[in-house]
């Protein structure tokens, strides 16, 4: 039977095992050599399982390398539930597909290692044979691999362990794991807020590995429970809730042909007495150095307004301070460090020679610095970018030039750079489409792949060289040649951008989003889609999601405002929201429907907010600070009390509780300040373990005591994302009924 061609967008397609504006690649990356491209890929019969493919550069085409369904039925013997330690880094990674999830490439460039079920296999890229490393019936997660090639770790059962990769012989680390305490995994709060998912790290050389010892013994025991439909669970967790006790975490060197371990003390580093307090400090960044003879830690003060960048030396066991930062607010941490030389001797002393890059907002924006020291004891400084906007990342060095994506005319927009540590000129643009560019470059800097896409295109992937002369398509999505969602083209509504001004002057940028048929002299609803929180940003030149277009095709507008306190901009853009949230953020959206109500289009009435996560708490902040505005509005997920969430995040932008009572109070949105006037959809997962459903029950409390009629939607043995498929689409429908029977009221 034919497939019958698509003329109006549903729900069911947005969400349904077909992509309809195309199967982008993910995780695409080169083998260290060059000669490879591999990616994942989902499969054709089930969106949630991904397999392992390879672009072949020379042939210029695609093909599967590992289907997982394909694999011998041996491997997949007496499989046992997931750890633990397993769903608890899928969620913190957001790691919602199944089949083969992550890969690492052998230094070779010969082989191919993928974690499935927990245990670890090696693909043969010439022989295309495939093994098991990992001992039978045994579930692991955290893999790596030694830099030599020779040996794979990872942990088990809180424990590391090493494991020859020919003789398949393994080695036992650690043997300290308890309920309590962990070797080798990060932290809670390195993983859920400081994007630290590392525990341990191989020494370039191969002879050593750094790793943390996590101990949550101090921590108050606490419930977490999880409603599931024929059953209520309770878990025993440690949570660091705001002002709370974090986890104790240890930083050991083992020396592996000796089974020396050498701890480091980086709680109070000697040479920089500010972090000499009552609270521990977070260990936020560690790499070795080329040479593998030092550790760099980057060590954040709890305030998180010092970071301290310092070089622990292995051999005289002595920690010193190379850089500090301060921030009057808080210090946004970065993977921008980059060694740019690799001595064969760097210590105290030595005639070696050591440079790194490091990024920093210390003059107001992002910019990129070179370091440099020929003994390890002083380092000279020397700023790389000045006139850029922002830079964002690192994505590679050669030699003098230093490659990085970021922005200098809009924020609307990302691309490639590359600047020269000799030449005084600009940095150079090497993306030319506009759009928003994110990058993947070869070992030697000579190619890269450009995941693209701006407004009017969705998402593609391509093979470009450095110079802009030749570029291969590696996945095509473009309108009018793969993408099914070709066909609603004519149904489509692009997205404008356009600028505002906040109160204090500075530049608001808005997406906004017509409805697909909007006549001249008619009116419509329009949709403020929020999430106004830091560490993110909506409005951007690239694809929008196809959840915009189910609104537009509905017969609504959107409108998306990045507020003060949302990144990708200078520090003065996020620091007025320090101290206390939800009033700045309100006050731009606020700023947003003034604008709104200028257009023709727009009908004033019937304005309506929708968000999750922190766009559910901004939902309920926008309805509560401006009363009458919002005739309607749906909060999922929402944060409703700061002192339930965790201490890093929290803190960072409120903290402590006890400093800050009256920030908190101000923050929080239990109890309402104000009687409820507006319709209100809540809508929560119960069993989210990153917004607990506490959160709501609080509110329903709240508005219940207050005799405030609402609506909510919970669903049993859900978490955070909401993302299974007959979840989400009975999420959308429930939100689009919402809004259509609170806008026919008018």
């Amino acid at each position: 039977m034919e497939e019958k061609e698509l003329t109006v967008l549903t729900i069911e397609q947005v969400f349904g095992d077909t992509p309809l504006d195309g199967r982008l690649p993910l995780q695409p990356s080169f083998s260290p050599d060059g000669r490879m491209l591999v990616y994942l890929k989902q499969s054709a019969d089930n969106k949630q399982r991904l397999d392992l493919w390879q672009y072949n550069m020379e042939e210029k085409t695609s093909h599967e390398l590992v289907n997982v369904t394909l694999l011998p039925a041996l491997f997949f013997a007496n499989i046992s539930e997931p750890t633990q330690e397993e769903k608890a880094e899928a969620e913190r990674k957001r790691m919602f597909s199944s089949g083969i999830t992550t890969y690492l490439w052998h230094p070779s460039s010969e082989a191919i290692l993928f974690p499935v079920q927990g245990a670890l296999y090696i693909f043969n890229c010439d022989s295309k044979t495939c093994k098991q490393i990992t001992p039978a019936n045994t579930r692991q997660t955290d893999f790596g691999i030694s830099p030599t090639g020779d040996k794979v770790s990872y942990v088990r059962s809180g424990d590391l362990y090493i494991c020859d990769i020919q003789t398949l012989g393994e080695t036992r680390l650690t043997d300290t794991a308890s309920e309590t305490l962990t070797n080798g995994i990060a932290d809670f709060i390195a993983q859920e807020e400081m994007h630290r998912f590392e525990g341990y790290w191989w020494s370039p050389d191969g002879n050593r590995i750094a790793y943390t010892q996590v101990d949550t013994s101090n921590i108050p025991e606490s419930q977490r429970y999880e409603i599931n439909a024929d059953e209520f669970v309770s878990f025993s967790q440690r949570y660091p809730y705001a002002g709370g006790q974090n986890a104790q975490v240890k930083l050991a060197v083992i020396t592996l042909n000796t089974r020396q371990t050498l701890w480091i003390n980086y709680a109070i580093p000697p040479s920089n007495p500010i972090l000499d307090d009552q609270q521990a400090p977070y260990l936020a960044r560690i790499n070795f150095t080329p040479d593998s003879e030092n550790l760099f830690l980057q060590v954040q003060s709890r305030d998180q307004q010092v970071l301290t960048l310092c070089a622990f030396d292995i051999h005289t066991e002595s920690l010193s301070s190379i850089l500090t930062e301060h921030q009057p607010t808080w210090i946004n941490l970065h993977n921008n460090l980059r060694f740019l030389s690799k001595a064969d001797k760097v210590q105290k002393g030595g005639d070696g020679s050591l440079q790194f890059v490091w990024s920093s907002e210390r003059s107001g924006r992002s910019q990129l610095y070179l370091y440099y020291s020929s003994d390890m004891a002083v380092f000279e400084c020397k700023q790389i970018t000045r006139e850029l906007g922002r830079v964002n990342r690192v994505v590679g060095t050669n030699g003098d030039d230093i490659y990085f994506e970021g922005w200098r005319e809009s924020p609307t927009e990302q691309h490639l750079y590359v600047s020269n540590l000799k030449l005084a000129a600009p940095a150079r643009q090497l993306t030319e489409a506009s759009g928003w560019h994110e990058v993947f470059l070869n070992k030697d800097c000579s190619q890269y792949i450009d995941r693209h896409s701006n407004l009017q295109q969705p998402a593609s992937l391509f093979l470009n060289d450095i110079s802009p002369s030749n570029q291969e398509i590696i996945a095509d999505n473009r309108l009018g040649r793969a993408s099914k969602y070709s066909a609603l083209v004519d149904h489509h509504s692009t997205a404008v951008l356009g600028e505002l001004k906040a109160a204090d002057k500075q530049t608001l940028h808005y997406r906004l989003t017509q409805p697909t048929e909007c006549k001249p002299g008619q009116t419509y609803p329009i949709i403020v889609h929020v999430y106004g929180g830091p560490g993110v940003q909506r409005v951007k030149n690239e694809w929008c999601p196809l959840t915009l277009q189910l609104f537009a095709q509905a017969g609504f507008g959107v409108f998306e405002l990045d507020n003060r306190g949302s990144s990708n901009r200078e520090k003065k853009f996020e620091d007025p929201i320090y101290m206390q949230l939800g009033k700045i953020e309100v006050e731009d959206q606020l700023r947003g429907v003034d604008f709104l109500k200028t257009l023709s289009w727009v009908d004033p009435s019937r304005i309506g907010v929708f968000g999750h996560s922190y766009g559910g708490y901004m939902t309920l902040k926008c309805i509560e600070k401006a009363p009458g505005i919002f005739k309607a509005g749906v909060a999922v997920a929402p944060v409703t009390d700061w002192r339930l969430y965790d201490t890093h995040y929290t803190e960072r932008y409120l903290g402590i509780p006890a400093d800050n009572t009256e920030g908190y109070t101000q923050s929080n949105i239990v109890p309402l300040k104000k009687q409820l006037q507006s319709e209100l959809l809540i809508i929560h997962g119960m069993s989210d373990d990153n917004v607990l459903f506490t959160h709501s029950t609080k509110l329903f409390k709240a508005l219940q005591d207050q005799n405030a009629t609402f609506q909510m939607m919970t669903y049993p043995g859900a978490k955070h994302a909401l993302q299974e498929t007959s979840v989400v689409i009975h999420r959308y429908h429930s939100i689009f009924s919402f809004f259509k029977r609170a806008f026919s009221d008018n």
